[in-house]
């Protein structure tokens, strides 16, 4: 049977050894934890979200085009908590306050991305409309700032501007937070999508016009002890088990020690792989290194075209689901350290009318027979070809950081990964 793998669903990286670290003792100090919330959006492509994140972003800075449109009514020691919710294991969702803590906003915690997007009221598209928006006349602590960023992507285009507020994060506070309030949305970006913005914790070097995305603002206002924050991605379907942690890690959520690996370009959460093995062989995926991306807004594993066929063609994954139990275990080897994944945590089983099934039913093929004729068997991957200098690369999604806790530590510049549990 013909090999099927996944487009579409989204939400939806020197010296061998020398980057190895055996996990510190923390000190105790300002943590706060993050319940995160897990859903699901199939309105768009992962290509145009990669590009309305990160590349084709064409900005300006002056005074706003968009004043006249009309404006719609629509300490120390302790833990906190986001939680994620979990929907379908293909998106991670929590709140964050803007303006006040009470003004609640659903978003994604993107480590793939620096800037914050979030619906205006002054948009009357229907992109917008479908979701909460934020009103900064309704702000006492609102700053107009002028800025405009123009996004343009596959299927559409979206028009913010940069202001700024106040943003709360769990217990933490952060002043004067620029983010951008989507004023224009032409396509079906967040149309379809089940959150109403994105965070982005990836380097200051992505951010438009140099601002500073939100961790680095809590870097510069000292609001933690540690500038580390840790993401815990929980399995259970329709759950909030998940957690953003702030401030520093769990060791409930995972086992043994966590291995750290340094960033090697601050830009991505960029780390150097040695190799990407298929049942423990090397199959020329890193012929002379590879680099790889912690990216926590992507929920599959993505490659480059050409290095991703030829993954595919050596897992050879049946889309009957026949043998799926013979699979080959897929490696990520960073610093001699071997992160696996099988194929339980690698194929997506889809049934008759579209829907991942959950993950325990890949435990025998019988299940599928089971569930009726229709169900097939998917890998979690798609091509993205990320351009220099920051790619070729791998991006190390949702269904890798679902198995691996991981650990993004800005005061040493380096990721972390434990085995979940």
């Amino acid at each position: 049977m013909k090999l099927i793998f996944a487009f579409a669903f989204l939400l939806a990286i020197g010296y061998a050894g020398s980057f190895l670290e055996e996990q510190p003792t923390m000190e105790s100090g300002r943590v706060f934890k993050l319940q995160l919330q897990k859903s699901t959006s199939q309105a768009f492509s992962k290509k145009d979200m990669f590009d309305f994140l990160s590349t084709s972003q064409s900005y300006y800075k002056g005074p706003s085009n968009y004043d006249d449109i009309e404006l719609l009514t629509t300490e120390t020691g302790r833990k906190d908590s986001i939680k994620l919710y979990n929907f379908k294991n293909t998106q991670y969702t929590g709140e964050i306050g803007i303006g006040g803590s009470e003004e609640k906003y659903k978003v994604i915690f993107d480590t793939g991305s620096a800037n914050i997007w979030i619906n205006s009221a002054r948009c009357r598209d229907y992109g917008c409309l479908n979701h909460k928006q934020y009103d900064g006349t309704k702000s006492s602590t609102y700053q107009k700032l002028g800025y405009d960023l123009d996004v343009e992507f596959g299927t559409g285009e979206l028009i913010g501007e940069i202001n700024a507020d106040d943003v709360y994060v769990g217990g933490v506070k952060i002043k004067g937070q620029d983010f951008s309030e989507i004023v224009r949305e032409n396509g079906d970006v967040f149309a379809q999508s089940d959150f109403d913005g994105i965070v982005g914790l990836a380097y200051p070097s992505m951010a438009a016009y140099n601002f500073n995305p939100l961790f680095d603002n809590i870097i510069k206002q000292k609001l933690l002890d540690s500038n580390v924050f840790s993401f815990y991605f929980s399995r259970s379907e329709g759950t909030k088990s998940s957690e953003l942690t702030i401030g520093g890690w769990d060791d409930n959520h995972f086992a043994g020690d966590l291995k750290f690996h340094k960033v090697v370009d601050k830009y991505y959460w960029l780390l150097e792989a040695d190799a990407i093995l298929v049942g423990g062989k090397d199959v020329g995926l890193c012929k002379n290194g590879c680099k790889v991306v912690a990216d926590t807004g992507t929920s599959l594993l993505t490659g480059p075209s050409d290095d991703l066929m030829t993954l595919i063609d050596s897992l050879n994954i049946d889309e009957d689901c026949k043998g799926v139990k013979e699979l080959p275990v897929l490696t990520f080897v960073l610093d001699g350290v071997h992160y696996d994944l099988d194929a339980n945590d690698y194929v997506m089983k889809i049934d008759a009318n579209g829907n991942e099934l959950p993950y325990q039913t890949l435990a025998s093929s019988e299940s599928f027979v089971e569930m009726g004729d229709g169900c097939q068997c998917i890998g979690s991957f798609m091509p993205l070809d990320i351009p220099n200098p920051q790619g070729p690369a791998w991006i190390l999604g949702d269904t890798f950081l679902s198995k691996f806790y991981s650990v993004y530590d800005r005061d040493h510049d380096r990721v972390g990964f434990a085995r979940s549990r």
